[in-house]
């Protein structure tokens, strides 16, 4: 039985990773400091994305037949230990994030008068049973979500185009290349700092992994120009002002779409690639979390620790939205930026 992954299905993971961190936090803290300069921001920060990618595609070609926990073993030696752990806390952290995420989406947007834990009750239980699954499946699963989600972009994207003003936005350049630069900076964190999860896969389980590297950038370079197109969309049709009022202003978005005239109110359907990005991105958290565990009991028994952590750890929803935009991404940023140079350096005086 082929037991490889499929290439394709596995960078559809990257697409879906690379773009759960603007979903409320990234996309408002964006446009609330840039506004017009926001897709200059994002210009910015996909170039600075890509710089980084070069470098995680550096690791993933690192001893091909190894995962991640045991490069850095061979990298770091006997600090290999702690930085396992290190990481491994802050995927934990990054999971609870997650859970808050869904629980603030679901109950603003769909479910809301349904309680706290039952959202994420319903949530978890595929959650928890694909990441149980192996790799291949995984990537099955988004890539088959992928598919769907790239459908239901190009009829909203058609659907909205019409609704564009160009005098939105005028003027062109109001915002100081300080502003640009520093939110290309968060644009970057927000973009890259889950990625370095898929570093988990030994590329030689993966199937045709000659053109992995190009198929990385390409999806890589997808998701970024969704993300401009997604933010030329807000910008061109509400304007900066009216779209810093938006908790979601990629809900807001899809409130415009009406297909043939008749069919409205569909933002439910046009906004479900949303809960795809949040449920692929916990399932290879907690995958990560299970990998490195490695033990059933003790796997179910921190899934449940970071369940009842993102319950009340940010019970209030103004206090929970101002610490993960004001710390949790930096946090988070900066030890997984080091570990990415470090290693690549390290990587290089090991050739030499």
């Amino acid at each position: 039985m082929n037991t490889k992954i499929n290439d394709k299905g596995f960078v559809s993971i990257i697409y879906f990773i690379s773009q759960v961190m603007f979903l409320k936090i990234g996309s408002t803290q964006i446009l609330n400091s840039s506004g017009n300069g926001s897709i200059y921001s994002i210009l910015l920060g996909s170039i600075l994305s890509f710089i980084i990618i070069h470098f995680i595609i550096k690791i993933f070609n690192y001893e091909k037949d190894l995962t991640l926990f045991k490069k850095i073993n061979k990298l770091y030696g006997k600090l290999g230990f702690l930085i396992n752990f290190c990481l491994f806390i802050l995927v934990i952290f990054f999971f609870i994030y997650l859970l808050w995420n869904v629980n603030s989406y679901v109950q603003n947007k769909y479910l809301d008068n349904t309680p706290n834990y039952i959202i994420l009750l319903l949530f978890l239980i595929p959650t928890i049973w694909c990441s149980i699954l192996d790799m291949k499946s995984i990537s099955k699963v988004s890539f088959s979500l992928f598919v769907i989600s790239i459908i239901m972009i190009l009829f909203s994207s058609i659907n909205l185009f019409k609704f564009i003003e160009i005098d939105n936005f005028k003027p062109f350049f109001n915002t100081s290349f300080f502003i640009i630069f520093k939110n290309s900076i968060s644009f970057t964190c927000y973009f890259i700092t889950p990625i370095f999860m898929v570093l988990l896969v030994p590329k030689n389980t993966i199937y045709n992994n000659i053109n992995l590297d190009k198929n990385i950038k390409i999806f890589s370079l997808f998701s970024m120009f969704n993300y401009l197109c997604i933010f030329i969309f807000i910008i061109g049709i509400f304007g900066t002002e009216l779209s810093k009022i938006f908790s979601y202003p990629e809900y807001s978005l899809m409130k415009k779409i009406n297909y043939f005239d008749f069919i409205q109110h569909v933002e439910n359907i046009a906004t479900i690639q949303f809960l795809y990005c949040l449920f692929i991105s916990s399932v290879i958290t907690l995958k990560y979390i299970k990998e490195y565990i490695n033990k059933n009991i003790l796997f179910f028994i921190t899934t449940f620790i970071c369940f009842i952590c993102a319950l009340f750890l940010f019970k209030n929803t103004t206090f929970g939205y101002n610490i993960v935009k004001t710390y949790f991404i930096y946090i988070y940023f900066i030890p997984i930026i080091l570990f990415i140079f470090i290693s690549n350096i390290l990587i290089k005086r090991n050739k030499d």
